[in-house]
């Protein structure tokens, strides 16, 4: 009896092993529940797979249902699809396996994942399993760029590894245009693979989404996106603006929208003037790894001439270099050319901290050849003065050297007279701690150089600074106060020049100053007022050095200075009282109403040697002072001035305007500098006036010399912008002559597209 019960127990135990891995013709059931009918024919599982009897299929559900009869399975309830000999996932809430037909379908939303890293979300598909061909129904399809696919009606075969549909949009990520650009593609219909996406009929447009056409866009008869080298290639396209054709070409490519970095031609442009003539600029872009490339930029010239500019670039772990050259080749004209490069290295220098070397090279072979033909990049910073130098950066927290070999070449000089060496030129800057009881700080200025220049003039200098700083005391009363002492040692030796004695020279100079300020603060309900009496008194025993015609200017930014004269190899001599008021009043949100600073220096004697053209050698100098009134965000007047002692002549006057009225700006200056060297006096204004949204503008400058009664130029602009679109037509009239520069009158069309760049077209001035 023990021995039956036994085995109706095991008997009983293989029979629920059977009924939870039970195994029909087709599929082999693991499931945790299985219920079967109707004599075997209907099979109800539960959470568990379902695998093919071939073992390509394992579905994953919490629900499966099957009809052996009809050889229909259906799963339902988080179905996973796992079609391993093709590499795809299927995810839905419903799919029907259907053997006899040899197909899997879903009426349900679902998803699908292939091996490329796209995934399809899909209304509903039928897959057939022997043509291993999946037809999706409004089929939205996210690439592994995170690029958007919407299509009405598609196929995806797996045998070939290709999506094919119709009516087809594209919207691509957007990592290297401005945040507002929403680029995309359509077309009519699409063959893609893992590598390219084919769109027939197509439309491509970085502009921002709405009902009407965009700005612009580039349709053509067929457009091919290479996501392997992420280029966008055009067959027959045409360049429409506002959806008016202006641009044919036969083939054209350009980088896709996740790119920042790509090879390839960028915007063409035309340029025109009427001293050289018309030229096409066509620059091309080469990427030659991730941290260098170059812009090759060719300019033809409709009279027999090429100019061709390159600029180079490489950035490296601890250098950066970046090189830019041209040459021009016109017939029966001597070959002109210019090369300009900086090298930044970081270099391990004895035992500072951080240490820099860098070489600058700068070289043109005519004089006129830069402003001539208006080169620009990066590292041209003048047209007239060449700059080049070998120099080192050096710094520790309390030390710090900079040391370099220059050379100057000033184009606008003699030949003879043009070169200035500098061989060496250095920098020791030391700041030592301050074991006294004294409260601030010593630091030593060390610098130099050897200086040849116009020449046969030779100047040699080394100069010693020892330097204390006090800090700031204030008083009981509320005075802010500071100290100065200055011990300078100079040593010069010269032959030749204005600025020093002839042969070996050395000298010391003391200097004293005292500054002391009573800063004020006046609250209400709705302004802060403020007002600094300050003062400042310098005294050095020594002689000023004579500097009676240098070209110095002083005004309320360098009036109370330490070196108000900007000199190096000597101090301002004798004893000397600066005062001024520091006044403003501003709003409860910091934002200054009316600003007030004025200033003048007083001393006891006179001093010739001081500069005679700020009145620094007078008992009382220039008056200088700034006004700013600022009565409403729409009205602003700045005004910067040196009156002489008298108070009825100006030795310098800058007179600005700012004036806002709605959408209208407009800003005038006025500068008057009759006591310099330069005698620059003129009028210049600037306005522009835009609409609502800044779309569209019209803008105006102009500057007049007041001291020829002359115009200089004229420049008025007609823009009209949007997020991926700059239209904009110009006037400019220049009236200077320099050399080799005529008078010019130019009237241009300008067009920048995103993400292509700018062209303008030919001089449209008869």
């Amino acid at each position: 009896m023990k021995n039956k019960f036994k085995l109706n127990i095991l008997i009983i135990f293989f029979y629920l092993i059977f009924l939870a891995n039970s195994t029909s013709d087709e599929f082999i059931f693991d499931t945790s529940e299985i219920n079967i009918s109707k004599e075997g024919n209907i099979i109800e599982a539960t959470d568990g797979t379902v695998t093919t009897a071939e073992g390509n299929f394992i579905i994953k559900a919490k629900k499966f249902y099957y009809d052996k009869e009809k050889l229909v399975l259906e799963a339902s309830d988080k179905v996973e699809v796992n079609d391993s000999k093709n590499n795809i996932l299927i995810k839905s809430n419903f799919i029907a396996y259907n053997n006899k037909k040899r197909s899997i379908s879903s009426n349900k939303k679902s998803t699908i994942e292939d091996s490329f890293g796209n995934i399809f979300f899909i209304e509903n598909f039928l897959y057939t399993l022997d043509d291993k061909l999946i037809k999706l129904g409004n089929t939205k399809i996210i690439d592994i760029e995170k690029n958007h696919y919407k299509l009405e009606k598609s196929f995806l075969n797996l045998k070939s590894k290709k999506l094919l549909g119709k009516d087809i949009s594209i919207d691509f990520t957007n990592k290297s245009f401005k945040k507002d650009n929403e680029p995309r593609l359509k077309g009519a219909t699409i063959v893609s693979n893992g590598t390219d996406t084919i769109i027939s009929k197509g439309v491509f447009t970085t502009c921002k989404k709405s009902d009407t056409c965009p700005p612009w866009q580039m349709s053509a008869e067929k457009i091919t996106h290479n996501k392997q080298k992420k280029m966008i290639f055009y067959k027959n396209a045409w360049l429409k603006v506002y959806d008016t054709p202006v641009l044919y070409f036969p083939k054209f490519f350009h980088p896709d929208p996740t790119v920042k970095r790509q090879s390839g031609f960028l915007m063409p442009t035309i340029m025109s003037s009427s001293g050289l003539g018309t030229s096409l600029n066509t620059p091309y872009y080469h990427v030659l790894a991730n941290n260098k490339d170059f812009t090759l930029n060719p300019r033809f010239y409709s009279k027999n001439k090429l100019l061709l500019q390159t600029e180079f670039r490489e950035v490296g772990k601890n250098s950066k270099k970046l090189f830019d050259f041209s040459f021009l080749n016109e017939k029966d004209k001597p070959f002109k050319s210019h090369f300009f490069s900086l090298i930044n290295k970081k270099i391990s220098f004895f035992n500072f901290d951080e240490s820099i070397l860098s070489l600058k090279l700068q070289q043109t072979s005519s004089d006129d050849y830069l402003k001539s033909y208006k080169l620009k990049s990066p590292i041209i910073e003048s047209d007239s003065v060449m700059h080049s130098y070998l120099e080192i950066n050096a710094n520790n927290d309390d030390l710090s050297l900079t040391s370099s070999v220059e050379i100057y070449e000033d184009l606008n000089k003699p030949d003879r007279d043009r070169y200035e060496f500098i061989y060496p030129n250095f920098n020791l800057l030391k700041e030592f701690k301050n074991n006294t009881n004294i409260n601030g700080n010593f630091s030593l200025n060390t610098f130099g150089y050897a200086k040849t220049h116009n020449t046969n003039v030779n100047e040699k200098i080394i100069v010693n600074d020892l330097i204390f700083n006090s800090d700031p005391i204030i008083s009981k009363k509320g005075f802010r106060n500071t100290y100065t002492y200055l011990f300078k040692n100079s040593n010069t030796d010269s032959s030749n020049s204005s600025n020093y004695k002839g042969g070996m020279d050395n000298k010391i100079d003391l200097l004293f100053e005292y500054n002391t300020s009573y800063p004020l603060i006046k609250k209400s309900e709705r302004f802060n007022t403020t007002l600094g009496p300050l003062m400042t008194f310098k005294y050095s025993p020594n002689n000023s050095k004579n500097m009676a015609d240098d070209d110095t200017r002083l005004d309320i930014n360098n009036i109370f200075a330490f070196n108000r004269l900007g000199t190096s190899t000597s101090v301002e001599g004798g004893a000397s009282l600066t005062y001024g008021i520091d006044y403003s009043k501003s709003d409860k949100s910091d934002n200054e109403i009316i600003g007030l600073k004025i200033a003048s220096i007083f001393r006891p004697e006179e001093d010739k040697k001081l500069p005679k053209k700020t009145g620094l050698n007078s008992k009382s100098s220039d008056i200088v002072g700034q006004i700013n009134i600022n009565p409403s965000q729409n009205f602003k007047i700045n005004y910067d001035f040196a009156l002489k002692e008298n108070l009825n002549d100006t030795s310098y006057e800058l007179l600005g305007t700012e004036l806002k009225i709605n959408n209208f700006v407009s800003t005038f200056e006025y500068l008057n500098e009759n006591n310099s060297d330069t005698d620059t006096s003129y009028l210049s204004n600037i306005s522009k006036i835009s609409n609502n949204d800044n779309s569209k503008s019209l803008s105006f400058s102009t500057r007049k010399n007041i001291e020829t009664d002359v115009a200089e130029f004229y420049n008025l602009i007609y823009e009209y912008r949007n997020d991926c679109l700059v239209a904009a037509l110009e006037y400019n009239k220049d009236y200077y002559s320099d050399g080799a520069l005529k008078p010019e009158e130019n009237i241009f069309f300008k067009l920048t597209i995103m993400p292509f760049g700018q062209t303008s077209s030919p001089n449209l001035k008869p």
